[in-house]
């Protein structure tokens, strides 16, 4: 399989805790059915990712 990680977007500390807690990007995206590398798929991975963070920030 074709290393994926270079696909990863730029990530806060916040964001890259989280994706590192789903066992990097790749894995993040395809918990969600997405495929980091399409564009649109992308996309729509790095606004959950900042849903996650903006809940996390609320829930403190």
């Amino acid at each position: 399989m074709a290393d994926l990680s270079t696909t990863e977007p730029p990530l806060s500390p916040a964001e890259r805790a989280i994706v590192k807690s789903y066992g990097g990007w790749t894995s993040f995206m395809q918990c969600f059915g997405l495929k980091p590398w399409e564009s649109d798929d992308a996309e729509e991975g790095k606004k959950i990712l900042e849903a996650f963070v903006r809940s996390d920030e609320n829930s403190e």
